[in-house]
């Protein structure tokens, strides 16, 4: 299983276990750098392309490893050749299932703690260098919603 948690509640670093071992560290960013992560020494880098919701996974030479198409209720992850679904099954962003070929649930994503700030996911048919990537993508999206949620309440308030 891996785990994400905020590192520094006010900040928007994450440390990922796997199995509750330490893994990585991933701060999250704004703009079209999401997020940048060491794993198993090489460097990686989340591209967000900020108005089509599209994410990429970049390695350390900037060749795409992986995408995803625009993140929202329902998603697909693209990479070697292999697409694999993602749907929302709880309100709000709190869950996705990871969709299998034969279209049952294959694994899920959580997100839990105070203000959202850890989530889980438990993808077994995925390496674990793409796990990390939707982990990120599933973090990046809720602080980019969070952060928009904000701008809406402050128009509404005259701010």
């Amino acid at each position: 299983m891996l785990h994400a948690k905020r590192a520094h509640p006010p900040g928007q670093q994450y440390e990922f276990t796997e199995d509750g071992r330490p893994l990585t560290r991933v701060l999250l960013r704004r703009g079209r750098i999401g997020a940048r992560f060491t794993l198993h020494g090489a460097g990686y880098l989340v591209r967000a392309h900020r108005f089509s919701g599209v994410y990429e996974l970049l390695d350390a030479d900037g060749a795409v490893v992986a995408t995803t198409d625009r993140v929202g209720r329902s998603w697909q992850l693209s990479c070697s050749g292999r697409t694999v679904g993602f749907r929302q099954t709880a309100p709000a962003s709190r869950e996705y299932a990871m969709v299998g070929d034969d279209g049952a649930t294959a694994g899920t994503i959580r997100r839990a703690g105070h203000v959202r700030t850890e989530v889980t996911a438990e993808l077994p048919s995925l390496e674990l260098l793409l796990q990390v990537f939707v982990l990120v993508v599933v973090l990046h999206r809720a602080r980019r919603k969070r952060a928009a949620a904000g701008v809406r309440a402050s128009a509404f308030a005259g701010g």
